[in-house]
């Protein structure tokens, strides 16, 4: 069953190590076998000299950017609403028959802005436990995946 509808993961930093690279393109490819689906780096301020609350305004300025042309923002944040994966899959359905287009953002090291976080609709949080953006990332997709596959009643999830 393939989604009807757009999802964009704007994400601030490029993936550094092979590995990451290659699990974010398996994911991205088995998720496009369901609904479109676009990937957005956007560049990472810190550590370049910059104050942190600088970049992080930087950073959200350009992620916001990036996803002007979702019909809803969602952000991933250690402190949002955490579901499991039939729960994912029910939130994920439910969105895209409201708004179409989704888009998902993951902040750098030093978080999502305070206007980022006023500009999301909603606030979800891959766990408890801290992640490099890489690893978060590549949760996001395959938990994605794991959805899409969940909506069309495959075995994938089991």
């Amino acid at each position: 069953m393939r989604l009807i509808g757009e999802i964009m993961i704007a994400a601030v930093g490029k993936l550094h190590g092979a590995y990451w690279r290659a699990a974010q393109q398996e994911y991205l490819a088995r998720l496009r076998r369901y609904t479109d689906v676009t990937l957005i780096e956007v560049k990472d301020v810190v550590g370049r000299g910059t104050p942190d609350a600088v970049a992080m305004q930087r950073e959200g300025e350009a992620l916001l950017a990036a996803a002007k042309d979702a019909r809803r923002l969602i952000a991933l944040t250690a402190t949002g609403r955490q579901m499991d994966s039939p729960g994912l899959a029910d939130f994920l359905r439910k969105q895209i028959e409201v708004y179409g287009s989704l888009a998902f953002l993951i902040g750098g090291p030093v978080g999502l802005s305070p206007e980022v976080l006023a500009a999301c609709a909603d606030t979800l949080s891959l766990s408890p436990l801290t992640f490099p953006h890489e690893l978060a990332r590549v949760v996001l997709l395959e938990q994605l995946y794991r959805a899409a596959t969940i909506i069309g009643g495959e075995k994938y999830h089991k």
